[in-house]
């Protein structure tokens, strides 16, 4: 009953890396298309014939749209693609919580360089000399910008 499109992971994916696993996944997930571009049956023939139209499904690519009054009402796959489906869900969570890890990562690094960079000696030592500036000292080191005259 399994197609060529629905394979069972191999037993090694848990040893290597997620993309990876993912990216395979997508390539078993290629019979996953458009619905307009499925091949279709209307709900008269599918549900008076429902056990030959269950072994169409299982027989051929696994997946057939369901038209009602000649509308596209819904897409019935067989258990394994819906398997592959539920996989897919599970890495795509796996992937996400992946990058939120990564993420958290790099602001703690970027907040850890910044506090290195604020409890210095030297930025310790120029917040000194700031609060303590005299205002004659103050008046010496001003430096008009663009948009103020001297």
């Amino acid at each position: 009953m399994e197609s060529d499109a629905v394979k069972k992971p191999e037993h090694g994916a848990a040893k290597r890396g997620l993309v990876a696993q993912t990216r395979r996944l997508m390539q078993r997930l290629a019979w996953l298309a458009p619905a307009a571009t499925l091949s279709s049956k209307g709900g008269r023939d599918f549900g008076r014939q429902i056990e030959a139209s269950l072994a169409e499904i299982n027989e051929g690519e696994g997946v057939l749209r369901l038209q009602l009054r000649k509308r596209d009402a819904a897409v019935v796959v067989s258990v394994d693609h819906y398997e592959e489906m539920v996989r897919m869900k599970a890495l795509c969570a796996q992937l996400v919580d992946q990058m939120k890890e990564q993420e958290i990562a790099r602001a703690s690094d970027k907040y850890e360089a910044l506090y290195q960079r604020i409890s210095s000696p030297a930025s310790r030592r120029a917040a000194d000399a700031l609060f303590s500036a005299t205002g004659e000292e103050l008046r010496q080191s001003y430096r008009p910008g663009k948009t103020e005259s001297a």
